[in-house]
């Protein structure tokens, strides 16, 4: 995965997230792929994250 990839935090899920950054660590920095209001950048480990077409 690279910034830029569209991704889920849980295989079925429904909501869609961009990965803004990948750390060092091992974390992405990801924010939701819909504009909206409240829109933030979180951290989540990148071994959790699953592509969005899957």
């Amino acid at each position: 995965m690279k910034p830029g990839d569209l991704v889920k935090v849980h295989p079925h899920g429904t909501s869609v997230f961009a990965i803004v950054s990948i750390e060092e660590d091992g974390r992405a920095i990801i924010e939701s792929a819909v504009d909206s209001p409240g829109k933030y950048p979180w951290s989540v480990q990148l071994s959790e994250l699953v592509p969005a077409d899957a």
